[in-house]
């Protein structure tokens, strides 16, 4: 009987979770701040990406298509 409520206590707890965990991701704010979170770790990235570039160019990145003939600045 102790084992039975104990499994029924663990699981009106956990369904209780997942629902205040939904309705938390369900509200504007929260759903601004994932958004913004993942924007900033999309441009972060592409500056660790574009690093070195950005040290020797000052933001234009070399590419190989300068060196190439058919590329229309060569034109």
């Amino acid at each position: 009987m102790t084992h039975f409520l104990i499994s029924h206590h663990r699981l009106i707890t956990k369904a209780t979770l997942i629902v205040l965990a939904l309705l938390l991701f369900a509200m504007p704010v929260t759903q601004n701040a994932i958004a913004w979170a993942l924007d900033e770790f999309v441009e972060t990235t592409d500056r660790v990406l574009h690093f070195p570039c950005t040290l020797l160019d000052h933001g234009k990145c070399f590419t190989l298509d300068r060196l190439d003939p058919a590329c229309p600045q060569w034109l």
